[in-house]
């Protein structure tokens, strides 16, 4: 079961609690003063990845692309030229 972090409007405390995905955030209560003006907050959160690249693989060269006159593109200067 994840972690979910809230904040309570009552209190101004931010609090987090294990709970299953399925349940319904918004019937959430606070669980230092009871009150339900509870808000859900986003937060980050961290996973295990299995497998990956072996450590015996090469590093990746130009010679290895197909289509090495992709490097020679001049490098864009916004943001909104990519």
């Amino acid at each position: 079961m994840p972690l979910y972090e809230y904040f309570c409007e009552t209190c101004e405390q931010e609090f987090t609690l294990l709970q299953s995905a399925s349940t319904n955030k918004e019937e959430t209560v606070c669980d230092l003063c009871g009150s339900g003006n509870v808000k859900y907050k986003f937060s980050s959160f961290a996973s295990k990845v299995v497998g990956g690249t072996p450590k015996t693989s090469k590093p990746v060269t130009m010679d290895d692309y197909p289509n090495k006159d992709v490097f020679k593109l001049p490098v864009p200067r916004l943001r909104s030229e990519l």
